[in-house]
């Protein structure tokens, strides 16, 4: 079953990768669907070392997890790229993967959209397979047209894409999101996801609260799922479950807990402190959220999906 979902794959993330390599780095797109047919939320975190992505993708492989990594925006996508699918080919072969790198728009000026479009281009080059962009600071008139040619080089390749949700049209504004996406639809852009940067909630109700206005947001923009970005806490995450945000990131939690003081290990022993800490800070993530097994569902759903579609 792995080895065939292995030809789900993006060409250009195939051409990256070594040969035989197991590594399965796929597109948001055809993870979305199963994933809201078994009400999951997958889980990304966000991965700027090589031990980071270690220890999240030995976490996801020991609990059956799918996994999303994303590169911090700033990090180099082919180094990036070559060490992740490196350490998954030998840890977590055949797990199903997201890799994601952020691309913001600074302005709807002619040399901003070039330098987004040219960075759009680095990570689809690179191999990763999603992309998320921040338009916030293009004029909203012209925000559908510039997001679709920032996104162009992605979408071409049938890789997922995400619209970086103003917080302003996320908290508790249900409306100003929608009719935001269908302008961006109407110019354009047509986003795979909707994705909220959230502050942490203080408490649980806090959580709960949060959690249901993600929620209702993701019912009322019919058919473009919602993902979660920023700090998460236990309750939040018990909040998610069963709902129909369909991603959740770490908000750099498991970047933060692989933290070491200089000089407080051998030089040899501090990547294996870091893996250890991000693979305990993934495990709380991946079982906060129950997507425990959750890779095993995913595959038999894509490849379901494919047989009913035919050839």
């Amino acid at each position: 079953m792995i080895s065939r979902l292995s030809a789900f794959r993006p060409a250009r993330t195939v051409q990256r990768l070594p040969p035989r390599s197991a590594a399965c780095p796929l597109s948001f797109r055809d993870l979305l669907a199963p994933a809201a047919e078994l009400g999951l939320v997958l889980p990304l975190v966000r991965a700027p070392s090589a031990a980071v992505a270690r220890g999240a993708l030995v976490a996801a492989k020991a609990l059956g997890s799918a996994l999303g990594l994303a590169l911090p925006r700033g990090g180099r996508p082919d180094r990036w790229f070559a060490e992740v699918t490196a350490a998954a080919d030998e840890v977590a072969a055949g797990l199903p993967l997201l890799l994601a790198g952020e691309v913001v728009v600074a302005g709807e000026g002619a040399l901003d959209v070039e330098r987004a479009v040219s960075e759009t281009w680095a990570l689809v080059d690179a191999g990763l397979t999603h992309v998320s962009i921040d338009g916030g600071a293009v004029a909203a008139p012209e925000r559908g047209r510039v997001l679709a040619e920032v996104a162009a080089p992605a979408v071409e390749r049938g890789l997922g894409v995400d619209w970086i949700v103003p917080l302003e049209d996320a908290s508790g504004a249900a409306p100003r999101a929608i009719a935001g996406l269908q302008a961006l639809v109407r110019r354009g852009f047509r986003p795979d996801l909707a994705a909220v940067r959230c502050p942490a909630p203080a408490d649980e109700a806090a959580a709960r609260a949060q959690a249901d206005t993600l929620a209702r947001l993701a019912l009322a923009l019919r058919g473009t799922p919602v993902m979660r970005c920023g700090p998460v806490t236990p309750a939040l995450l018990g909040a998610l479950q069963g709902s129909p945000v369909r991603a959740c990131e770490d908000g750099g939690a498991a970047e933060e807990r692989a933290a070491v003081e200089p000089g407080a290990t051998a030089p040899g022993e501090e990547a294996e402190r870091r893996e250890a800490r991000a693979f305990a800070e993934v495990t709380d993530l991946v079982e906060g959220l129950g997507a425990a097994g959750s890779a095993a569902a995913l595959v038999s759903g894509i490849l379901r999906r494919h047989e009913e579609r035919g050839p």
